[in-house]
């Protein structure tokens, strides 16, 4: 196996030569640090349903692999700013050509902007992303963000506990930053929901929203958080970010909406 993975690595650098690509990323075991192959940027990523294509068609196979590379390629936008170009995907079974430039609206940041700015809206995906993945003390945790002004969130919405941002020196309330990020995930296993000022300024946790959750059309099987989020953001000019405590999935909703969905399972390396 290793041997074979060492091939794929070989032709997928000759490919990545040839298209200019951005980088490499490797799904192969066992993982290695990042570094460079033929000048390359190498990236490792993990795939946590990857042992699944062995039992599937090769058909199965190209599509499982090309969501997974997809999925690869939305977390190098999000934390590489590796926004346009070509990256190359090595898999169990397959090498990928996914082209960023194409396809860089699968986040559509950019239709958020009259909200948030497109630099918060990447911190609080990263921040829920990561809390999909590692969830805390062991179990998985369900949230959500909700990204707005302070007097439209507040109307919709109460502080069911203690606010833990009340009265903080506003440097520790600054979502981009990422030193501030265990605290978010720490703070993430509080009932309610965190809310965000468009500048980045987290200015609480633990607040539940005041809102008919009947009022969105969204399909069955959302829980009472995404429900709630979703429907907040028919009232205000809102964002919502949730993440599912089943299936560590991470939901961007608008107008009531769910704009985004990203899975958590792919992991790319830091």
């Amino acid at each position: 196996m290793e041997e074979l993975s060492e091939i794929l690595l070989e032709a997928a650098a000759d490919i990545a030569i040839k298209v200019e690509a951005k980088a490499i990323v490797s799904f192969l075991k066992p993982p290695a640090p990042d570094g460079f192959v033929s000048g390359v940027p190498l990236i490792w990523a993990e795939d946590l349903q990857l042992d699944v294509l062995q039992d599937l068609t090769m058909h199965d196979i190209m599509a499982v692999s090309e969501r997974h590379l997809h999925d690869a390629a939305v977390q190098l936008y999000l934390s590489r700013a590796i926004t346009e170009g070509r990256v190359v995907g090595v898999l169990p079974h397959s090498i990928l050509i996914y082209d960023i430039t194409e396809t860089a609206d699968f986040i559509h940041l950019q239709g958020f902007e009259d909200v948030v700015p497109r630099n918060v809206m990447f911190a609080v995906i990263r921040i829920a992303l990561e809390v999909a993945k590692e969830g805390r003390e062991g179990r998985s945790i369900g949230t959500a963000f909700i990204l707005g002004q302070r007097e439209d969130v507040f109307a919709l919405s109460h502080q069911a506990i203690i606010n833990p941002y009340l009265g903080q020196d506003p440097v520790h309330c600054d979502v981009t930053d990422e030193t501030n990020w265990e605290s978010v995930k720490e703070l993430s296993q509080l009932d309610g929901v965190f809310v965000i000022e468009p500048d980045g300024t987290i200015i609480s946790a633990g607040r539940y929203l005041d809102v008919n959750a009947g009022s969105v059309d969204i399909p069955g099987g959302f829980g009472g958080r995404h429900r709630a989020t979703a429907a907040l953001t028919t009232y205000i000019p809102a964002i919502g970010v949730t993440v599912s405590e089943s299936g560590g999935l991470v939901r961007v909703f608008r107008d009531g909406r769910c704009l985004i969905t990203l899975r958590s399972d792919v992991r790319v390396k830091k």
